[in-house]
C-alpha cells in the first residue's frame, strides 16, 4: 500500500492538493497495467486516478500519453488523456517512482452476461471504432509507428509451445495447422490502421448504453484494420458462445459494415482473424500456467473452427479468405 503522503506528493507534481483517497470509486480496466493505482479527490472536489508506472514501461507510457492527447485534442471526446504537469510532462518522478494522473470517469456496471444481447451497446462500440478510424488518420507520424504482425506472433508462439510446453503442443497442432492453411498467407494482404489493440466491452467505461471512455491502451499501435473488431467478437464469444450470434454482435457488425472503416478484403478474413487473435489469449494463459483457461481456450478455438462457415453466413460475410 502506498502511503497517503506519497499520493499527496504525487498530486502536488500536477499542482493538485489531495483531499482524500477514494476506495469507494470503482476503477475499471486491468489493475495489471500499473504497479499501483488509486482514485483520489482533490480539495476542489475533482476525482482523479493516480497510477504508478514500472520504470521499464516509461517510454511506452509516454508514447501512449502523446497519442491519447493528440486524439483528445483532435475532438475525440471518448478518449481520456493524461494530465500534464506545469512543465508539460505526462509522467513525473516522485519519491523514486514514476507516476501518471488522469481524470476519473464514473461509469455504470456492465450487466454480465446479459450485455451480450444488448444491440444498443453493439452500435455504440461500432460508433467508437468508426470514430477512431477517422480521428487516427490525423495522428502525426502515423505511418512511422511499428507494425505488429499477428502472423509472426503466432508462428513464434507455436515454436515456443513446442519447445517449452511439449505436453500442450499436440492439443493445439490442428489449430495452428488450420491457421497456416486459411490465415497466414492472406494476412499479409490486409490494410493497416491505428488500433486500440485490446478492444472489448470490459475496457469500456459505460454510462448505460453509451461509451463514456475507452481505457487500457497499452497494446495500441499500427495493426491490420480488422484487429479491434475481431478481438471484440472473439472476446464476447469467449464470455459465452451465444455472444457470437447475439444482438450485440449482430448490431456491431452491421454498423461496422455500413461504414467505410474496414475494407471488403479485411472482412473476408474476419472469422479467421477472430480465431487467430485467440492465440494472444492462449499465450497469456500459458504464461500464467492457468490449466483451466488453457482447456477452455482449446475448446473455444475448436468451436470457432467448426462453426466458421455458419458464423460467416450469420454475419453476412460473403466469400472466403482465399
Amino acid at each position: 500500500m502506498i502511503p497517503t503522503e506519497t499520493i499527496r506528493a504525487v498530486l502536488w507534481e500536477w499542482g493538485l492538493s489531495l483531499k482524500s483517497i477514494r476506495p469507494d470509486c470503482d476503477l475499471q480496466g486491468s489493475p495489471e497495467r500499473s504497479l499501483f493505482r488509486a482514485a483520489c479527490e482533490d480539495v476542489e472536489g475533482r476525482l482523479f486516478v493516480v497510477e504508478q508506472i514500472a520504470p521499464d514501461r516509461r517510454e511506452r507510457k509516454q508514447l501512449i500519453s502523446t497519442i491519447l492527447n493528440d486524439l483528445h485534442t483532435g475532438g475525440f471526446r471518448e478518449i481520456v488523456s493524461y494530465l500534464t504537469t506545469p512543465a508539460g510532462r505526462s509522467l513525473a518522478l516522485c519519491n523514486g517512482a514514476w507516476w501518471q494522473v488522469s481524470p476519473f470517469i464514473a461509469g455504470t456496471p456492465l450487466d454480465r452476461p446479459q450485455y451480450l444481447h444488448d444491440a444498443a451497446k453493439g452500435k455504440a462500440l461500432a460508433h467508437f471504432l468508426v470514430d477512431l478510424s477517422r480521428h487516427a488518420k490525423q495522428l502525426p507520424r502515423l505511418q512511422e509507428m511499428p507494425f505488429f504482425s499477428l502472423r509472426d506472433y503466432i508462428l513464434k508462439l507455436e515454436q515456443d509451445i513446442s519447445r517449452h510446453a511439449s505436453d500442450v503442443a499436440p492439443r493445439f497442432a490442428l489449430i495452428f495447422d488450420f491457421l497456416r492453411r486459411s490465415f497466414m498467407e492472406a494476412y499479409d494482404t490486409l490494410p493497416a490502421a491505428f488500433c486500440h489493440g485490446d478492444f472489448h466491452p470490459l475496457n469500456v467505461i459505460w454510462q448505460r448504453d453509451a461509451v463514456a471512455a475507452v481505457i487500457d491502451w497499452e497494446f495500441c499501435g499500427l495493426k491490420p484494420e480488422i484487429y479491434d473488431a475481431a478481438n471484440l467478437i472473439g472476446c464476447i464469444g469467449m464470455e459465452h458462445p451465444s455472444g457470437l450470434t447475439g444482438d450485440l454482435a449482430a448490431a456491431f457488425i452491421q454498423r461496422m459494415r455500413e461504414s467505410s472503416a474496414i475494407s471488403a478484403r479485411s472482412w473476408r478474413l474476419f472469422p479467421e482473424f477472430a480465431l487467430a487473435l485467440r492465440c494472444a489469449w492462449l499465450a497469456e494463459w500459458l504464461r500464467g500456467r492457468d490449466a483451466e483457461m488453457i482447456d477452455l481456450e482449446e475448446t473455444y478455438m475448436h468451436l470457432l473452427i467448426d462453426n466458421l462457415d455458419g458464423l460467416r453466413e450469420t454475419w453476412g460475410i460473403k466469400g472466403t479468405a482465399k
